[in-house]
């Protein structure tokens, strides 16, 4: 069920005072957040129809705008019990959603957890471990539209993975960090009778010691749930690991990042060998240079054709203060494909986060 009025949010608002007020008598709280981006400038993209560029406002290039509600509560013991509400927005128009009407209003989150000793229990949707890795380990974090490394993994028409960046009726088991090695857990139910449906698998395992920092995760996907729209059957199957690197020198983060995702039963088969290699470069207290090259290499199992798209991205972020920044960018990008010509794009932004 989309939304389309304000009625679910005014009635989420007040459900969420209420559990403030109620919860003030048991060690709990509540917080409103989130972040809104927005740019204008010149955009373009690779391709083979002559499209030129358009200058226009566009929405979350650096960070997908969204509004969230988190609480949690102390249960006594070390054991704490919590939960996160997140819906995307598309702040230069006001609609809900990422891209489209098709989003679930809640997209981005909507899960509860326990958590203590044991490590942490997280149940419904939220981020997947693929996505997070892919964040983490390139100078433009989560950013759809300029982040190479994002673009070439989950983007829609750049990226091959048939999964999504979060995953709906998931369980994830994150075990206590252990001198300095962390490793969790995902699933997703299929929840299908006949089968054809399958569940899905992902894991992580991530190494931090001061400066140095590594991860490595896997998945294998059965199967997608809303908002995806893609049908498996049961003979189908994807495969995707992710392998991501950092070192921080001081005058410069280092970034490298090197994938791979298989197909297996689909009409058309592709296996998709990435790389990005990037830097975060800091030439001042407020603001940095961000530098990123990402290409993936794309060939089709059955006829052996191959064929590769690069995209190269040149920015500079200065924070005005902690929670607001302005960007500008620059963003090459080239499919080397038959009748393929380059797109460049450039873009003037500001990201606010509350």
């Amino acid at each position: 069920m989309f939304v389309r009025s304000v009625a679910p949010v005014a009635a989420a608002s007040a459900l969420l005072l209420s559990l403030a007020s109620a919860g003030a008598h048991a060690q709990s709280s509540l917080q409103i957040y989130g972040a809104l981006d927005l740019a204008v400038g010149s955009f373009q993209l690779s391709s083979n129809t002559g499209a030129k560029a358009v200058t226009k406002v566009s929405r979350n290039d650096m960070i997908t705008s969204y509004l969230g509600f988190k609480g949690v509560e102390d249960l006594g013991g070390g054991l704490k019990a919590g939960f996160a509400l997140e819906s995307f927005l598309q702040p230069d128009t006001g609609a809900s959603g990422r891209a489209s009407a098709t989003d679930p209003f809640w997209s981005r989150s909507a899960f509860v957890y326990l958590e203590g000793g044991f490590g942490k229990f997280t149940l419904g949707r939220q981020a997947n471990l693929l996505a997070l890795t892919t964040y983490a380990y390139n100078p433009y974090g989560s950013a759809f539209g300029l982040s190479p490394a994002v673009r070439l993994t989950f983007s829609a028409g750049s990226g091959n993975d048939k999964g999504d960046s979060a995953w709906s009726n998931a369980l994830t088991y994150a075990a206590p960090s252990l001198g300095g090695f962390k490793f969790t857990l995902q699933g997703q139910l299929g929840e299908d009778e006949t089968k054809a449906q399958g569940n899905s698998y992902a894991a992580t395992v991530q190494y931090t010691a001061g400066p140095f920092s590594a991860a490595l995760s896997a998945q294998k996907l059965r199967g997608v749930t809303p908002p995806k729209s893609t049908t498996f059957t049961a003979v189908q199957d994807q495969t995707f690991s992710m392998l991501g690197v950092s070192y921080d020198f001081g005058i410069a983060k280092l970034f490298g990042q090197y994938g791979k995702i298989k197909d297996t039963g689909f009409a058309t088969n592709l296996e998709t060998k990435l790389y990005q290699l990037g830097a975060s470069i800091p030439v001042s207290q407020p603001g940095k240079v961000l530098v990123s090259y990402g290409e993936n290499k794309e060939k089709n199992l059955s006829s052996g054709v191959a064929f590769k798209h690069g995209i190269f991205s040149l920015g500079y972020d200065h924070y005005l203060s902690k929670r607001t920044d302005l960007y500008a960018v620059y963003m090459l990008d080239d499919e080397k494909r038959p009748g393929y010509k380059k797109g460049n794009t450039y873009a003037f932004g500001v990201r606010h986060m509350f």
